[in-house]
């Protein structure tokens, strides 16, 4: 479980978590992990067009003033379809099919909220169903 596997890391025990993992045939799965892999906060800091609100807290969610560069989906260079090439945001069908064909025990990891609000986002449901 989550708890035991914290609790090894915690207390530096990477040995057993590794042993763990081999027995469970594991160790050498690839995993795809979305918030370490895409710079979303890069085509979305600066505007809030829709004052969307944060759902727990009821604002609206702030601007700010980063200054990085915005790749957004139509950002130069594109490819022949229109699509940016800097673009982060626009390539996770393409990634998880990469992924999927690269490696047989490809498996992706879904952090998901208590309330389950992530099952409301098109985006989310779009990335799970890929």
């Amino acid at each position: 479980t989550f708890g035991r596997i914290a609790y090894l890391i915690d207390q530096g025990e990477i040995g057993q978590l590794r042993a763990w993992l081999q027995a469970d045939g594991k160790l050498g799965a690839t995993y795809w992990i979305c918030a370490f892999s895409v710079n979303q906060h890069c085509t979305i800091c600066a505007d809030n067009p829709r004052e969307d609100k944060d759902p727990v807290l009821g604002v609206v969610h702030p601007t700010c003033a980063c200054q990085l560069p915005k790749v957004c989906n139509e950002t130069a260079p594109t490819t022949a379809s229109g699509r940016s090439i800097p673009c982060e945001v626009n390539k996770f069908d393409s990634m998880m099919e990469l992924l999927a064909a690269s490696d047989p025990t490809f498996e992706q990891v879904v952090a998901i909220d208590s309330g389950f609000e992530l099952f409301t986002r098109a985006w989310c449901i779009a990335e799970l169903a890929a």
